[in-house]
Parts: C-alpha cells; structure tokens; sequence
C-alpha cells in the first residue's frame, strides 16, 4: 500500500483553498439572502424598502381601466390636483389598483424637486394623507408623480413603472 505524504506547502495551499470558498460561499449566503420588508432591512441590491406604515384599504371606485386587451399593470392618473397652500399636511390618494401583480412606491417632483416619498404600498391600498417635505407655493404646477414597481416576493425586483404628469394647483 502506497502512503501518501503531504509536505507543509501542499497543507497551505489547501487550507488557503477551503478558506476562500468558505468565504465565497458565505458571501453569497449573506447578500442573496431574502428581503424582509417588515422590518426595511436592506434586501439584496441595496434597496431599503417597507410597507408604508400609512396604506389603508382603497374604498373608493376603481378608475376606468383605458389599457388594451393585454392585462399589465394599471397605473392610474390623475387630472388636475388641488392642494392647500402654506401646509405639509395634504389629502390625495396615491392608489395601487387592485389586480396589481407588484408593489408601487411614489414620489411627488414638483418643479424638479421631490415633496413626498412613499414606502411600499401594496395593490388594492392608498395612501391618503400626505407629509410634504416643506410646503408648497400658491400657484399652478406641472407635477409628477414618480411611480416605481416592485415584485411582491421576497426579492422585491425592480419592474417596469411610470411617469404620471399632472396639473397641479396649489390654492
């Protein structure tokens, strides 16, 4: 029977060797681990997303859906828009249709910066009562209403979304 005799270098190159994939493994264990959107831990690409903590039930009619015979994903819009002036408190409904397949999140751009950022909102839920980050201006604005898209399983893959412009009026 041959006996095989290891030398110190050959013991060095395969524990440098064990190490390295115990790393590579623990590396990916750790960043390709699922998202927890309860708790708005960073999910795996870096996104720190939860459910918005104001989403409520939408009780009110459902818009019109204007799409083509291929069911995507609805995106409402949203005519002319009135807001009072000189508040950070407002009233509007940031809607995700029911029948989503996908989580939306909103961003209000008005004249090119952002007054309200939304969380998570789940399809079939709104939110209603807005926080600006500072007050509006009385006048007439073009505003946007940033819409972006998020698988509903744990990855929360970013999906397709929209730009949805709008009049907006601020009395």
């Amino acid at each position: 029977m041959k006996t095989i005799t290891l030398k110190t270098s050959h013991i060095v190159i395969i524990a440098s060797v064990l190490v390295v994939a115990i790393g590579v493994v623990a590396y990916f264990m750790y960043f390709n681990k699922p998202a927890d959107i309860s708790d708005g831990q960073p999910p795996f690409g870096g996104m720190s997303l939860k459910i918005d903590e104001n989403t409520k039930e939408y009780t009110g009619r459902n818009p019109e859906d204007r799409g083509g015979a291929v069911q995507g994903t609805k995106i409402p819009g949203y005519g002319t828009v009135r807001l009072p002036s000189g508040t950070t408190d407002v009233k509007m409904v940031l809607l995700n249709p029911e029948g989503n397949q996908c989580y939306f999140t909103f961003e209000l751009v008005v004249d090119g910066e952002t007054y309200f950022t939304s969380n998570l909102v789940e399809p079939s839920k709104c939110i209603e009562d807005l926080k600006l980050t500072k007050p509006l201006k009385k006048g007439e604005y073009t505003a946007t209403l940033k819409i972006s898209c998020y698988s509903l399983d744990e990855s929360l893959s970013q999906m397709n979304g929209a730009d949805v412009e709008f009049e907006l009026i601020v009395v």
